[in-house]
């Protein structure tokens, strides 16, 4: 098969031909219009490609399509951030109970704690129903200090369970020590100097 304009126009004039008598002078015509012409085709094309791309811009604006994936990852990339906030605004909610120096306060900065960790847990992608269940999802790599902080939640639940309790100051501090710990640990925490 030839494969220039000039070929097609020798293949068209073959004697044998393939076209009779009329068709060879439409085809002819057809090669000299084409060979001489080529450059408005191309000028064509190049104007319905930027058409094209001009209407799938304007599709993408009318359906706000860039916009969703903008929201999507910036609802991604700051969820981090506004979690790591929430949390250390909590943190600061559980100083103040322990420091009130009620006893209420020290069983209630446990309690929040707690919570407070639960919540980090899941946000750290650790699987599980509850707090229980992510502790023993969790890896030491996580949370190296995951015996005491089993420790630590085992009082929350006796605080939970028994109102009667008495929860000693020192055994508070020592909780909430561990519990920081393990914030630190995931990443939502300073550590402390």
């Amino acid at each position: 098969m030839p494969t220039s304009s000039a070929a097609w126009l020798k293949y068209l004039n073959n004697e044998s031909g393939v076209l009779g008598t009329q068709g060879k002078t439409v085809a002819q015509t057809a090669a000299v219009i084409f060979t001489g012409n080529i450059w408005w085709i191309e000028a064509l094309s190049v104007i319905v490609t930027i058409a094209l791309i001009v209407g799938i811009l304007i599709l993408m604006g009318r359906l706000h399509w860039l916009e969703s994936r903008v929201e999507k990852w910036k609802h991604v990339i700051l969820e981090a951030d506004a979690n790591k906030a929430r949390t250390k605004r909590s943190w600061k909610d559980i100083e103040r109970h322990f420091f009130s120096g009620n006893d209420n306060d020290l069983k209630v900065a446990i309690i929040e704690a707690d919570k407070t960790l639960d919540g980090a847990l899941r946000d750290a992608g650790i699987i599980g129903a509850n707090i229980g269940d992510r502790l023993k999802n969790a890896k030491l790599s996580q949370l190296p200090n995951l015996e005491y902080v089993w420790q630590a939640h085992k009082l929350r639940n006796q605080i939970a369970h028994d109102e009667h309790m008495e929860l000693k100051r020192d055994t508070a501090e020592r909780a909430l020590t561990i519990y920081r710990q393990a914030l630190e640990s995931l990443g939502i925490l300073e550590k402390k100097v």
